[in-house]
């Protein structure tokens, strides 16, 4: 196994991964009201938003338009369930025993390194996702390690949303692999909070909190604002980071669209609240 450098984690690799991937539908009924304005639905509480549209990526005078009253298949629950089987226990020489190894193949299955040494099974990843109405979202992530015995992590994320109004929580548990050692557990309390959404025009806002249960500190704040005009929109959003020595910062980012033209600015899709 040839390496370039200390970040290449592509290696050889000879595996088996199977899953099951379950999802229910519902259909309300018919001439229930719909929403005419976009909420702020899955708002970042401990994750990137999902994909949304961008302003103006839609109708543009939203007043004017009826809204639509059609039923509409949407997706209740999903919950997908995944594991590999590794035929090369020791990725043609790249995994080094004793130590956390990352590699292309074990990243793509989950963020926590488990590989820490010879091991034919990975952990088994569960992923589900319920949505029992148009004003409710829950995620719950779990890996656990048959191996091991234990749990890796565990992630339970709630958003609820009520007119221009969301809220959401989350729990996020983990236990980091230590070689040798009894493993560091980590536990963060997340709380966000918003208003409007990203197509809406006028003002909207949104701020996220964690909470170290472990520290008993403050380890991120995040508030994020966006004012939207029928021909441009800017964004601006604080960052606040406070993780013991690693990582102690203030980010400032920001966002300017123009109506069917573009944006430019420091701030990316992927990091932002909504």
């Amino acid at each position: 196994m040839l390496h370039f450098d200390e970040r290449d984690i592509l290696s050889n690799t000879h595996e088996v991964e199977y899953g099951l991937v379950t999802r229910l539908y519902a259909k309300p009924s018919p001439g229930r009201a719909q929403e005419c304005e976009s909420p702020m639905t899955g708002i970042a509480v401990g994750a990137a938003a999902p994909e949304q549209l961008v302003p103006w990526q839609h109708v543009s005078n939203l007043d004017n338009q009826p809204c639509t009253t059609s039923p509409e298949v949407r997706e209740v629950a999903t919950w997908e369930v995944a594991q590999k089987y590794f035929l090369d226990p020791n990725f043609d020489g790249a995994l080094v025993p004793g130590q956390r190894n990352v590699f292309t193949t074990t990243e793509d299955l989950t963020g926590i390194a488990f590989a820490t040494e010879p091991r034919h099974l990975s952990p088994i990843v569960s992923r589900l996702r319920v949505a029992t109405s148009s004003h409710t979202d829950t995620e719950w992530d779990l890996d656990y390690d048959f191996q091991l015995g234990r749990i890796n992590e565990s992630t339970l994320l709630v958003n609820y949303n009520l007119g221009s109004f969301t809220v959401g929580g989350g729990d996020a548990f983990l236990r980091v692999p230590q070689p040798n050692t009894i493993p560091l557990k980590y536990q963060q309390f997340r709380v966000a909070l918003g208003y409007g959404g990203l197509t809406r025009r006028g003002f909207s806002a949104a701020s996220s909190f964690g909470f170290d249960s472990e520290a008993r500190q403050l380890q991120f704040a995040t508030g994020q604002t966006t004012y939207n005009w029928d021909c441009c929109g800017v964004t601006l959003e604080y960052r606040r980071y406070a993780i013991a020595n690693v990582r102690n910062e203030n980010l400032f980012r920001f966002t300017f669209s123009l109506a069917n033209i573009g944006s430019f600015g420091n701030l990316r899709r992927q990091e932002r609240l909504y």
